[in-house]
């Protein structure tokens, strides 16, 4: 009879393998012989300031292990917040992780910096009272380790006496120069050290930092800041003055480029930073220009420098010139959401992909900063959504990317750019293949200082079905839809990638006619997109998301197919479910049906809890529907009913839980969202996904955050 095997007997022989792992690669790390590896810090009377963030300061270290940690990162030396640290759960330590070595005579200094530490956050009283050593809960001599191994690994077990903060009891600005009421205003609303906080250096350094940029924005570039801070030991009060030299009111002058240009025509580089000589100084003018230049693709690093005196300021471009071809080639995958040069939308598709990447790009095509990028997908497709489908073979396809962009076209900031796509092989929602050819040609120009973008283009859609089975239902025929584009991008958000607060919006166009007898539709597209982002404690942050999606389709030509008629290409059609929107449906199957709609709305709300620097967790509720204006319920055996425009009141909720990953590529994440029961649109109830638990669900695996 077979027995299971012991606890014991399974952990031997994974701690056998474990060793055999760490002798075949680069070993397991060990202390030192005769000396004491630092397994922990015990930090005793620290109630007021957190004893991690000190020790952040600190060479001598506990050694790091893997945890769960609620928050962006770990304490940093010198940045807030003091008084605590994010919640941390200790797992267990790699073996090779190298051991902090303990060292009384560098202690001996540390005591004083831990001293000094306090003395910055305000408590000149603090000090160390004592520092105990410890193994296995006995105290040794710190000096010399005797044994080997465990014997080695030391407890520190540090007694503070913090004392009592130091509170301000007054702060002023004074200058040597009258300013404008206003900008005084601003200055002293700035200032983040106020009467009745707790003085500390970290804010004392960043309020003289932030004054100095409000008065370069206000065209003082010539300005200063400095301070004092006044303690009186005995009350514990102090005294905050910021002394301003603001100079005179400056205008910019001339603007001269410097650094490896090579083949770059300077008068490009001066088009696109766009700095009027005479115009008032403005500090964010001149980050913008250094965005606008870098923006140009062909620098490595950008960097304006003020030069001169007085009231007029010259600059100087410090330019480093990057790579002008570039060849790569690599295998990838596509799952779940697809991204076209030629696409205004990131599009969700029920299919993915394994495929090699080939990539050719010219910086400096033909001169005068013209990019050129061409990309080779060929493609291995299957017809679900990931991981389904691999029971079946494959199917191939390809596709062909182009994109050429022109600097200063019309005027200095205004881009033209041309977009190609040629997508061969089964089309994502239908069981038929096609080729599908879209160009479009159009400019692009950044306002009010990068924050709003605009597009307009005019483009082309050449669809034609190659293969159908005969089985396959009406409503997907062959077209040629031309139209024109424009978009509208306001974005305030702190960071694209990885934003914690601010706000999104976009509003895109698109308008097709029958002209002379060619093209198939008259057409009007509109959707919406609003975003808003709130950042809350313990670096976390609640993003919310609305959107609404419009297709007015008339005066078809030459369709026989009547449902083609009516909801248009199939391309523009308006879909939801997938990773991009509503997660509790898997991609096209949100309201309607895989034929798609005409009207749309969809609405998010996430919490993004972040799990030390690189992981994190989301909880995530969506709701939203898809419907056609003519569509029926399709319930069996319920005579067909119209549909409102918008069925505001078929919400389809669902809920559901996220991971992330954030790499180089963007977040990896992983979803699953489950449809709440009562919750759902009629005649939507069928599992058309997988069923996690007790509710129909679906899952996502994909890159980039939902929105």
């Amino acid at each position: 009879m077979n027995r299971p095997k012991s606890g014991c007997l399974l952990f031997r022989r994974w701690a056998a393998s474990l060793a055999f792992v760490c002798a075949l690669g680069a070993g397991c790390a060990t202390i030192p012989k005769g000396q004491y590896g630092v397994k922990e810090i015990e930090w005793v009377g620290a109630k007021q300031l957190d004893g991690k963030a000190v020790e952040s300061c600190l060479v001598t270290r506990e050694r790091e292990s893997v945890n769960i940690m609620l928050g962006i990162s770990s304490p940093s030396c010198g940045e807030p917040p003091f008084d605590t640290s994010p919640p941390t759960i200790d797992l267990w330590t790699l073996p090779w992780t190298d051991w902090p070595i303990f060292d009384p005579a560098i202690f001996d200094v540390e005591r004083e910096r831990i001293e000094r530490w306090y003395r910055a956050r305000g408590y000149y009283d603090a000090r160390v009272t004592d520092v105990k050593t410890f193994v296995d809960n006995k105290p040794v001599d710190p000096e010399e380790c005797k044994g080997e191994g465990s014997q080695c690994e030391l407890k520190l077990v540090v007694k503070l006496k913090e004392g009592k903060a130091t509170y301000i009891e007054r702060v002023e600005i004074k200058t040597d120069t009258p300013l404008p009421e206003k900008l005084m205003t601003r200055l002293r609303e700035a200032i983040e050290l106020r009467k009745g906080h707790k003085i500390d250096e970290y804010h004392y350094e960043a309020d003289k930092e932030r004054l100095e940029q409000l008065l370069l924005e206000a065209s003082y570039a010539r300005s200063k800041v400095s301070g004092r801070v006044l303690v009186d030991r005995d009350r514990r009060t102090a005294y905050v003055e910021y002394q301003l030299e603001p100079g005179p009111p400056c205008v910019f002058g001339t603007l001269k480029v410097e650094g490896q240009l090579e083949d770059v025509p300077v008068q490009l580089i001066l088009d696109a930073a766009d700095i009027p000589t005479g115009k008032p100084y403005d500090q964010e003018e001149l980050d913008d220009a250094q965005r606008a230049i870098f923006a140009l693709n062909v620098f490595s690093s950008v960097r304006l420098e003020r030069r001169g005196e007085g009231k007029v300021v010259d600059l100087v471009a410090i330019v480093q010139r990057g790579r002008n071809v570039t060849l790569s080639a690599g295998v990838g995958m596509m799952s779940g959401t697809m991204v076209r040069p030629t696409s205004a939308l990131v599009q969700t598709v029920p299919q993915w992909d394994v495929h090699l990447s080939g990539t050719y790009e010219n910086r400096n095509f033909l001169g005068g900063l013209r990019r050129l990028r061409i990309e080779e997908r060929p493609r291995l497709i299957w017809r679900e959504q990931f991981p389904g489908g691999r029971e079946k073979d494959p199917n191939p396809g390809n596709i062909l990317n182009i994109r050429f962009e022109q600097p200063s076209t019309f005027e200095r900031r205004t881009k033209l750019v041309v977009a190609a796509t040629w997508d061969v092989g089964p089309d994502p929602y239908a069981s038929f293949d096609r080729h599908d050819v879209q160009v479009k040609v159009g400019v692009e120009r950044p306002f009010f200082k990068h924050k709003l973008l605009g597009r307009f283009a005019v483009a082309h859609d050449l669809f034609e079905i190659t293969w159908q089975p005969e089985e396959i239902e009406m409503g997907y025929s062959s077209y040629r839809f031309p139209y024109l584009e424009q978009q509208v991008i306001v974005d305030l958000r702190d960071d694209p990638q990885r934003p914690r607060f601010g706000a999104y919006f976009s509003l895109l166009l698109q308008e097709s006619a029958r002209i002379a007898g060619y093209g198939t539709w008259n057409f009007f597209r509109v959707i919406p997109d609003a975003r808003v982002y709130l950042p809350l404690p313990l670096s976390i942050v609640l993003a919310a998301r609305f959107t609404l999606g419009a297709n007015f389709v008339s005066d078809q030509e030459g369709l026989k197919d009547q449902v083609s008629a009516r909801l248009g290409p199939q391309n523009y059609r308006l879909r939801g479910g997938g990773a991009g929107s509503n997660r509790g449906f898997l991609a096209g199957r949100l309201g309607s049906s895989l034929l798609g709609g005409t009207r749309q709305w969809e609405g998010s709300v996430e919490l993004r809890v972040p799990v030390g620097g690189d992981f994190g967790i989301v909880f995530f509720g969506d709701v939203g529907d898809v419907s056609d204006t003519v569509g029926q319920t399709n319930v069996p055996g319920v005579p067909a009913i119209p549909l409102p425009t918008f069925q505001f009141r078929q919400i389809n909720f669902a809920t559901g839980l996220g991971l992330r990953y954030f790499s180089v590529l963007g977040a990896i994440r992983l979803d699953a969202g489950w449809r709440i029961p009562g919750l759902q649109r009629i005649g939507s109830a069928e599992d058309d996904g997988v069923t996690l638990g007790l509710a129909p669900s679906a899952v996502h695996f994909t890159i980039g955050e939902a929105f």
